[in-house]
């Protein structure tokens, strides 16, 4: 019997060896799977950041004029235009331009009823838009801007051909309101 106590306790002795190393080790282990989650975390916000992030120019005011002016130059009287706008009040817009005047319109597939609404999303009423928000940034270039004036970062990119405003975002950086519109399909049409 002693030879098996003997026997025993080695191997006792040898399993006591093992769970604490196991256990010194177990910190170690911890630590090196928290060190590689959080390396896979900052991995993965990078590529979402990267992926995401907005390749559209900034916006000057020299840039919208110049991009204006080209396109009332070569501006076609007849398109049909769409628009997906997104942020607060996302939708997708269209418009008949004919004339130089826009004839019908539609939010979501639905007629907008309006009238006057109609202008809204036309190239005209788009660059009215833009045009309210350069004011802003030349108020505040100017020191001229009032509380009420936003602080503003505009990015834009013209169409080529017809110089429409084919992507502009619009961010306030107090509170963070951002909008943006790309145009999505732009078509001129027979008389």
């Amino acid at each position: 019997m002693t030879e098996q106590t003997t026997n025993a306790r080695p191997s006792t002795t040898a399993a006591a060896a093992v769970t604490t190393a196991a256990r010194s080790a177990l910190p170690r282990i911890v630590a090196w799977l928290c060190m590689g989650g959080m390396l896979g975390l900052i991995g993965t916000l990078v590529a979402l950041r990267w992926r995401s992030r907005d390749l559209t120019p900034d916006l000057t005011p020299e840039i919208f004029y110049a991009a204006h002016e080209r396109w009332q130059a070569v501006a076609p009287a007849d398109y049909d235009i769409k628009v997906r706008v997104t942020g607060s009040q996302p939708a997708v817009y269209r418009v008949e331009v004919r004339g130089g005047q826009p004839q019908a319109a539609s939010r979501n597939g639905e007629p907008l009823l309006s009238r006057r609404t109609f202008g809204t999303w036309s190239v005209p009423g788009m660059f009215g838009t833009i045009s309210r928000d350069i004011e802003a940034i030349e108020k505040h270039a100017a020191g001229k801007a009032d509380r009420f004036t936003p602080r503003l970062v505009l990015r834009a990119e013209f169409d080529a051909t017809y110089s429409y405003p084919k992507r502009y975002r619009r961010i306030e950086q107090w509170s963070n309101v951002d909008v943006a519109w790309e145009v999505v399909e732009f078509k001129t049409a027979p008389p």
